[in-house]
Order: structure tokens, then C-alpha cells, then sequence
């Protein structure tokens, strides 16, 4: 859920979380990965897994490669969870998707014990066995019921029986927006009710409204493609540290006009955690805290600009405004489309999948621009061309891929950023799901 599409969907929430609680809005928060896993795992466990270049050409190394991240267990390493349980919390893990951000996909080691005290897993995995049928027999057609009414459930619960403790709880909902743009909007006021009914909690609490990227799918008009790379943050403190002479919310405030990422997020729930209690939460005061690339979104920043140059954002997702041309050129945009193809090939065939997967070829027969949809040239610089381009390939492999694509014109040679697919791609990349982190694969019937 994008920061513009949060504000369409759920207006009375928004504003009733903004007046009732003094939540501050982050407007400019940037994703520091194509989908969930890598803008999850900077906020669980501070690492980076998506590479890619700076606007600067500057290149972006991941903490962690596939073997790190997928191929082992997790439960070692240093975790939001784990840290919040080591000082003291009851932690709950809530997500409403069998194949969690961490657990399975894509077909990854997650953890072999369970990170939290409570986890949502086994209902989710219930529920894609069997469906919802149970559920329905249970309620005898009275209800109407959907996933997120047993996690907010649960939550309940756990409020309700953790009353004399502190509580760390994360909520990641997928079902209700990843495939429907409009789909949060079931819960506007449903969520105006569940924090009027939970209104003391609440004001004793840091509540964080996050989101992961915003909608991937489908051809994407130009705010399309800036929200995607937007994701909504809000955030509410206490009410015993709203007022001005603690000055947390005119901080939040202060560094709400500038660019972040969910490394931020990340150092913001360890500042709470580790650091503001030893001053009452008076402190706002710039630290950086050991092994963390973000800073406290509640202290003072680094002065230098905070910019896709400077932050660990890849080009290909900064949501940073700079001149853009649309090319029309045909012979250009024939040849980079055929660029791009030969690209994904090359990765098909360095995956050893090409035995396995169509071939693309784009469809000669059809009028360009449904061929290749857009290129945008980015100015970011006179050295080198930048250039942001969609191609969709022929029957009967279709697919609709986006990349941004480097040109040198000096040596005419190309750098690609990872290649997306914007259609819904389903089943059509299951022949590779061993190891496949994207769908780039069409099988082969």
C-alpha cells in the first residue's frame, strides 16, 4: 500500500488517527527492494538483500546473498523479535499468508523454530488447506468473516491477556490490498472501532502504520510507478510525550519532510527499545546505533542531504522527481526492447532454466507501443543515458517485464537493474520455484 493509495482507501481511519492521536505522516518514505522479502528483512533484521546502483552510479552491495537470506535458517541471527523478547516483551508475529515474508518465499530456510511467542502461521496454513468452509460452519452463515478479523482477533486477545507486561505485536495483512488496489478500503472503519475500543492501549503505546511497496501489478501510469516505490509510514507516540516540551512530535515532524527508508523504521523501534527509556524519552540527540544503516526518525539526522545518492536506494526505485523525456524513437525502442530480452535470456541461461522456459520474442505483428509500452529517459546524467523501459513479449509466452537500463553511448554498451514483471504471473513460474527469486520464467507446458 503506497502513501497516495493509503490516503484514497482509508480516509476516516487516516484522519482519525492523524486528529485523535497526533500520528505523524511520512510522506517520503523510498523501498529499498522490488517486493516484500527485501523491505522486510532491513526492518526485521537490519540487512540488506537487493543490490543495484545508486543515481550516482555508485553500486549498491547487499548484506546478504541468497545463501544468507534463503538457503539457511534464520533463527541466529540478530531479529527485531528476538531483540524485543530479550528485554523483557511478549512478542506476537501476525501475517495472514502461508508463505510469510521470511518463512518460505521463495522456497527459503526462514526459521526452524518459531521467532515469536505467538505466530499466526498455523491458521494461515489451516486455512490454505481447507479453505474457508470450517470457518463458515463454525459461524453458521451469521458472519460475514475475512482473514484479517481472526488476526485482529488474536490481537485482542493478547491485549486483553498481556495487560500487566509489555507487548511488541506485528501485524503484516497481504490478502486484503496485494492483489486489490481498492481492497483496504473493507477496513477504514473497522479500524476507527477496533482503536476506539482499544483507546487506552493505544495512547500507552508507539503504534507504527507501515507498509511494505506499494501496487506492483499492471501498466502503471507515471504516479503508478512513484507509488510503487512509496510506501506509507505513519507513526503515534504516547500521549504522556505529545505535548511540546518533550518535543519527540516536532521532531518526527522535522524529519517527516525528508526522504527515508525503512532502515529508519527499523532504527526508530530499537531507539524505543534500547536507548530513549534511560531519559525518560527526552532525547533527541543524534546516535548511531552499532550495525544499523538508519537513524531514529524521533532524534536529529545526519545533516548531509538525504537523497537517493546518499541513502542505500537503487535508481531503479527512487522516488526522487528529475527530468524525464519520453522517447519515441522507434529504431531506439526496438533495439532496447530487444536489449532487455536478450538480458533475461542471458539470466535464464546463468540460472540453467532455459531447457525449462519459453523463449521471448516481441510481437512484430503488433503496433509498437504495445510492444514496448515506454521508455523514459531519466536525466540524471550527460555522461551516460538512463532510461526506464517496459516490454511485453508475443504469444505464448506474454509477459509484460520493467527494468532501467544504463547506456553508455561512448562504448554502446548497457547495465541492467533487476527486471520485474508487472503482469500477474500465477503458476507460469512454478517450474523454477526451487530456487527462482523472481518470476522471470515462463514455463513450458
Amino acid at each position: 500500500m503506497s502513501f497516495g493509495s493509503a490516503k484514497r482507501s482509508l480516509p476516516k481511519f487516516l484522519n482519525y488517527f492523524q486528529s485523535e492521536f497526533q500520528a505523524v505522516e511520512f510522506p517520503f518514505v523510498n523501498k529499498v527492494g522490488e517486493n516484500s522479502k527485501p523491505n522486510g528483512i532491513p526492518l526485521w533484521f537490519g540487512k540488506s538483500i537487493s543490490g543495484g546502483r545508486k543515481v550516482t552510479w555508485e553500486e549498491i552491495v547487499p548484506d546478504w546473498n541468497r545463501t544468507e537470506f534463503c538457503d539457511r535458517y534464520l533463527d541466529n541471527e540478530t531479529h527485531i523479535f528476538k531483540q524485543f523478547k530479550q528485554h523483557g516483551y511478549t512478542t506476537l508475529q501476525m501475517e495472514d499468508w502461508v508463505e510469510t515474508m521470511i518463512d518460505s518465499f521463495p522456497s527459503c530456510q526462514g526459521f526452524y523454530e518459531r521467532p515469536a511467542d505467538h505466530i499466526f502461521r498455523p491458521f494461515s496454513a489451516f486455512r490454505a488447506k481447507y479453505g474457508m468452509n470450517i470457518t463458515r460452519k463454525h459461524l453458521n452463515g451469521k458472519l460475514c468473516r475475512q482473514n484479517h478479523h481472526a488476526i485482529m482477533d488474536l490481537l485482542q486477545q493478547a491485549i486483553t491477556a498481556y495487560s500487566d507486561r509489555p507487548l511488541f505485536s506485528w501485524i503484516w495483512l497481504i490478502d486484503i490490498g496485494h492483489d486489490y488496489s481498492n481492497g483496504p478500503y473493507r477496513m477504514d472503519q473497522y479500524l476507527i472501532d477496533y482503536f476506539e475500543n482499544n483507546r487506552q492501549v493505544f495512547d500507552d503505546s508507539f503504534v507504527f502504520f507501515v507498509s511494505d511497496h506499494g501496487f506492483r501489478m499492471g501498466v502503471m501510469t507515471e504516479i503508478g510507478l512513484f507509488e510503487r516505490s512509496n510506501p506509507y509510514l505513519a507513526i503515534s507516540i504516547p500521549k504522556e510525550y505529545r505535548d511540546e516540551k518533550n518535543g519527540m512530535l516536532e521532531m518526527m515532524r522535522v524529519n517527516s519532510r525528508q526522504l527515508q527508508t525503512h532502515f529508519d523504521t527499523r532504527a526508530t523501534m530499537l531507539d524505543i527499545l534500547m536507548y530513549q527509556p534511560y531519559t525518560n524519552f527526552m532525547d533527541r540527540k543524534l546516535i548511531s546505533i552499532p550495525n544499523e544503516k538508519g537513524h531514529s526518525l524521533l532524534r536529529k539526522q545526519p545533516e548531509s542531504p538525504r537523497t537517493c545518492g546518499t541513502l542505500p536506494i537503487s535508481k531503479q526505485y527512487c522516488i526522487c522527481q528529475v527530468e524525464k523525456y519520453k522517447v519515441l524513437e522507434e529504431s531506439l525502442m526496438t533495439r532496447f526492447g530487444q536489449k532487455v530480452i536478450d538480458h533475461v535470456h542471458e539470466l535464464l541461461d546463468e540460472s540453467n532454466f532455459t531447457s525449462i522456459c519459453h523463449q521471448y520474442e516481441l510481437n512484430e505483428e503488433c503496433i509498437l507501443e504495445l510492444t514496448v509500452p515506454s521508455l523514459i529517459e531519466y536525466g540524471y546524467s550527460t555522461l551516460w543515458n538512463t532510461y526506464e523501459i517496459e516490454v511485453k513479449t508475443a504469444e505464448p509466452s506474454a509477459v509484460h517485464f520493467q527494468t532501467m537500463v544504463t547506456y553508455d553511448p561512448k562504448t554502446e554498451t548497457m547495465n541492467f537493474e533487476k527486471v520485474v514483471r508487472l503482469d500477474k504471473y500465477g503458476d507460469t513460474a512454478d517450474c523454477t520455484a526451487s530456487v527462482r527469486l523472481e518470476p522471470l520464467c515462463h514455463c513450458k507446458k
